[in-house]
Formats: C-alpha cells, structure tokens, sequence
C-alpha cells in the first residue's frame, strides 16, 4: 500500500524528534552522574556491558522546579518601626529611637531617668531646638490603673493623663495597646497621646507628642508605631 507523502513526511519528522529527544535525555543523565564515585546510586543502577539482551531503561530526568509544589513562603523577619531614616512632614526624619518609638533625627535628647519626688516613674523627654514642639515618654510602675479582677480601669488611666486641661477632647480604646488620647490643644500645638497598659501589676508607657498642627500625620505615624 502507498504511503501518502504527507504522511510519510510527518511520520520522518515524528521520527527525527523522537531520536533528539532520546539523545538529550541521555546526555542530561551523562551529566548529573556523578564521577569518582565507589559505588552507583541505589535508584540508579550501572548499566551493563551487554546491549544485546535487554534495550537499556529510558532515563527519568529530573522534574523541573516550577513542577515541585512549595511549601509555605517564608516571611521576612518583622522589623521593629522603620529600619532607616524616613523622610516625613516639613522635611523632619524619624530615626528608631531607644524605646520603642521613632524620634525626629536632631531633636535634644534627654535619656530615661527617675522623675522627681518619685520611686516609680521615669521620663525621657525629645525637643525641637527651632521650636517648642516636644516628645514626653513615662514609664510608670503601679497598680492604680486596675480594677479589683486586675482587669485595666480606663477612668483611672484618663483621670490621670498629663494633659494641661482635663478631660481630653477625645479618648479612644485601641485593642492590644490602650488608650489613644487628644489634649486641649496648648500655645498653638496639637498634644496627641497613647498609653501603652502592661500586664497588671506593671502599670503602664506613656508617649505624648506635642506638634503643630501641620505635623499631625507626622505624630500618627510617630504613635502607630509605639510598641
């Protein structure tokens, strides 16, 4: 029977296609076997000096790895703030500061120490050479702030924050911290706070910004990232 030449010509190309297609599986074999070695993998026989008695195993190559199915992605270590200077509001730079917080970069600093006529409270304090914006950091060691079951007892915390006018113009719970305060605003500047509760019986951090208005973004980003 005659072959149509279409098909004699498709059946020559399959054919040809098939041989490379060996022949590079092979060679990809030659090349991860590993020279030197003692002994063959176990998977891996060597194969022997005969050709004639058995047609040699085709090769399994190696799956590709986009047909491997990973696992969890890893995530990237958590960073504690930002990791370098960010450029913010009117050209001020945030730096990581030494307690939790970020602190504009070239405000004077004054380290955490015991505040007077007390045995429970320490205060670090940042100022602006160029204005009278502040930073006021309190740490403070009591149990007044919770209730009988320990739980933590808000009106006590509001009662007592350092603001110049009490109450303050507004007084948010944020869930996992504490609360999240505005002041009566004082000479011209904005006095926004947040007090972090600590476990009882180990009171609570307080940090309190003192800015113009125009900064304000500046000292939410400043008290979204107190931890």
């Amino acid at each position: 029977m005659r072959i149509p030449p279409g098909r004699l010509k498709l059946a020559i190309v399959v054919a040809c296609v098939l041989l490379v297609t060996g022949a590079a599986l092979l060679l990809a074999r030659h090349r991860h076997t590993p020279h030197g070695s003692g002994k063959a993998a176990a998977s891996s026989p060597a194969p022997t000096t005969s050709t004639s008695s058995a047609a040699p195993a085709t090769p399994t190559p190696a799956p590709p790895h986009s047909a491997a199915t990973p696992g969890p992605a890893t995530p990237s270590p958590a960073r504690n703030a930002s990791p370098s200077p960010k450029t913010t509001a009117r050209g001020i730079t945030l730096v990581d500061g030494p307690y939790g917080f970020q602190v504009p970069q070239g405000w004077a600093f004054t380290p955490l120490t015991t505040v007077a006529n007390t045995n429970n409270s320490q205060a670090a304090h940042w100022t602006d050479p160029a204005s009278g914006a502040r930073l006021d950091y309190l740490v403070v060691s009591t149990q007044a702030i919770y209730s009988v079951d320990h739980t933590v007892n808000l009106a006590s915390i509001e009662a007592a924050l350092p603001c110049q006018q009490l109450p303050p113009t507004s007084y948010v719970y944020l869930s996992g911290k504490g609360p999240r305060y505005t002041c009566p605003p004082m000479g011209g500047l904005n006095v926004n706070g947040l007090v972090l509760v600590k476990p009882y019986p180990q009171g609570f951090r307080l940090l309190q910004a003192e800015m113009p208005p125009a900064q304000d973004p500046l000292v939410a980003q400043i008290l979204a990232g107190f931890h």
